[in-house]
């Protein structure tokens, strides 16, 4: 009861307006608990924080009740921690700038776990598109949690292989807990909160600021033990996360892109920085020593016929027509028949390994 009590007076002093974070985090050391710092005089309040805060903290305590804030909390199916509780994520605790609390729908990432960032941009290439999907089906296939900002184009993508895969994915918001961002992106939110959670520092009904998303961006970086960069422009937000997660010690990975392409300028210039190329999931898991529980191997084992499996070779390099899928089988002399090719395009869209966009087929996923 103690401890859900001091949780209450934390998620009120959450909702002083004009109260920063490392305000908070100050008093919290200074006074010990939550209940501590609520039960602070006007007199002492403005020694601390000047008279102007002072009056606005005492006229909100009039106004609003810690157990009034809580219950609504509650009410909404939301969970919440702060930094002095035993439940707050130890790495988001060890960063500098960290939170003062957390708000989170379904489950905190686990801590003996690893985790992989996964990052990119909101306007992506097919080759993009192809590459999340595939480091993100590989990584959560086995036992790795996959952390991002839910956002539309990389983020999404790749939460959604993760997934798909069976694994846990967690997403960071630049708005409330309660508050889907992108509104199209709600079914990757439901998901999400069943499979994983949605985690936000900001009080429940925020909405999504322009100067919230770097702040959520570390945060992202933080839950992770590496930050893996998709695809990137080389002027591109996702570098904003990249430096902060060098100032956390993560290490940083890139899927290296075409030298022609804009949207793999970015990761190409970190590589010439000095990051970490990662060509394959398996380069990341050896590199980190990562350990696998049980007897999990990187990716889906899926049972294809002998067709279905040539027609995946041809696609691992772009998505072609069937008529293009049929010459490259002739040049390598395969001798299917054109419905037994027919019927491995079908097989491969059944399982969920291809699909078909605007006549092309595309291959989701290496198997």
């Amino acid at each position: 009861m103690e401890k859900e009590n001091e949780k209450m007076y934390a998620c009120w002093l959450d909702h002083v307006p004009g109260l920063w974070r490392t305000q908070k985090n100050l008093l919290l050391k200074m006074y010990g608990s939550p209940s501590c710092m609520y039960q602070l005089s006007e007199r002492e309040l403005t020694q601390l924080l000047g008279a102007d805060r002072a009056d606005i903290w005492m006229q909100f305590k009039r106004y609003k009740q810690p157990e009034e804030i809580y219950e609504v909390l509650k009410r909404d199916g939301l969970s919440y921690t702060y930094y002095g509780e035993s439940e707050f994520p130890k790495k988001l605790r060890e960063i500098p700038d960290a939170p003062f609390s957390i708000y989170y729908k379904g489950q905190l990432p686990r801590e003996d776990e690893p985790a992989v960032a996964m990052i990119g941009a909101r306007r992506y290439s097919e080759y993009g598109r192809y590459m999340a999907e595939y480091f993100a089906d590989r990584l959560a296939g086995s036992g790795i949690q996959i952390i991002s900002g839910m956002a539309m184009g990389i983020d999404g993508i790749s939460q959604r292989a993760a997934l798909r895969a069976g694994g846990r994915s967690y997403g960071v918001l630049g708005s409330g807990p309660d508050v889907i961002y992108p509104n199209s992106n709600k079914d990757l939110y439901e998901a999400l909160c069943a499979q994983g959670g949605v985690i936000s520092e900001s009080v429940p009904g925020t909405q999504p600021l322009a100067a919230l998303f770097p702040q959520r961006n570390r945060i992202i970086s933080a839950l992770a033990d590496v930050v893996l960069v998709v695809e990137a422009k080389e002027k591109s937000g996702t570098l904003i996360t990249v430096d902060m997660a060098l100032e956390q010690g993560r290490e940083v990975y890139v899927i290296p892109g075409r030298c022609t392409d804009a949207l793999s300028q970015g990761c190409n210039k970190l590589l010439r920085q000095g990051a970490n190329a990662a060509v394959t999931p398996e380069d990341i898991i050896a590199d980190m020593g990562w350990i696998l529980k049980g007897d999990a191997k990187p990716g889906k084992k899926i049972k294809l016929s002998e067709v279905a499996e040539s027609i995946c070779r041809i696609l691992e390099t772009t998505p072609k027509t069937q008529d293009e899928i049929l010459m490259e089988l002739r040049k390598q002399r395969a001798s299917y028949l054109v419905s037994e090719v027919c019927q491995g395009l079908l097989e491969l869209e059944m399982k969920g390994i291809a699909e078909r966009i605007g006549g092309q087929y595309h291959l989701l996923y290496m198997v």
